[in-house]
């Protein structure tokens, strides 16, 4: 039989689900620690507040719990979780209507700005720009609808396929890469100044 710090495959996930849902404490715990992370960042992002962020998170891994007896074992589980996540968030972002951040990346005069890109020294001047590059993505980021903005970080923060983020959000595969693409394009025009 092998131990739980042994299993590394989409496959060993599911038998520790199966094991979390016959009440093998260790099997969840393994699986709270692999995720914890992951889903503790797709938090908050998706909602923007650092602090409701870990009780978000908390509260998507009490859901995942209580939900395991309806896990389907043959399919994946990070797509399960994150479907959690996604729903466990989305209604807090309806409750509390998080207001969007209005970007304007013009100059004083009207005019774009042209920013150089940042050499890969570690030079005071450079990591200021990174940072500053970093905060305007997180903003531009924050400023999309929910559902651009849940497709993107679930693809690009946390590395999901695109089949993945389909079942996470229940939602058709040509669906997902549209929200995909329309959440690029409104990032890219909104970062327009650091192009």
């Amino acid at each position: 039989m092998e131990t739980v710090s042994s299993l590394d495959s989409p496959e060993s996930e599911n038998g520790l689900a199966r094991r979390a849902a016959a009440g093998e404490e260790a099997a969840f715990e393994e699986l709270v620690g692999r995720y914890s992370r992951p889903i503790l960042d797709y938090c908050r992002r998706l909602v923007g507040d650092a602090t409701a962020a870990e009780d978000l998170a908390q509260e998507v891994f009490v859901k995942f719990y209580l939900a395991l007896s309806s896990f389907d074992p043959s399919r994946a589980v990070s797509p399960f979780l994150y479907r959690i996540a996604h729903n466990h968030c989305m209604d807090w972002l309806r409750k509390k209507k998080v207001p969007t951040v209005p970007l304007v990346w013009e100059d004083e005069d009207g005019g774009a700005r042209e920013v150089e890109a940042p050499d890969s020294s570690l030079a005071p001047d450079a990591l200021f720009e990174r940072a500053e590059v970093a905060r305007a993505i997180d903003e531009a980021l924050a400023s999309l609808p929910p559902t651009y903005r849940s497709a993107l970080i679930m693809r690009h923060r946390q590395g999901l396929t695109y089949e993945e983020i389909a079942e996470a959000l229940d939602t058709p595969l040509g669906t997902v890469k549209a929200r995909i693409h329309r959440g690029r394009e409104k990032l890219q025009q909104k970062l327009a100044k650091y192009v």
